[in-house]
């Protein structure tokens, strides 16, 4: 369960990060930028990338963010795999 000072802190950052990314609908780019600007304790809440293939697992936290996201921007964010990602470069 998540404390209602983490609560606020990660609408407050997904706030401040949505005025910088715009119209971007790349969680791993989202998310980047919520961990720079999140303290390390707020940080552990989110998944790490498979050791092996660096693919994204994502946990139930981090869609819940998703979806707060999509309802204070109106922008859907997409899992795009390792390679996806390489070609949008």
């Amino acid at each position: 369960m998540i404390n209602k000072r983490i609560a606020s802190l990660i609408l407050e950052k997904i706030s401040y990060v949505s005025t910088f990314v715009g119209d971007c609908d790349d969680w791993v780019t989202v998310k980047k930028q919520l961990l720079i600007s999140l303290p390390p304790d707020v940080r552990t809440l989110f998944s790490t990338r498979h050791p092996i293939t660096k693919e994204q697992q994502t946990n139930s936290f981090e869609m819940d963010l998703m979806n707060k996201y999509n309802e204070m921007t109106g922008v859907r964010l997409v899992i795009r795999s390792l390679e996806e990602r390489r070609e949008l470069r």
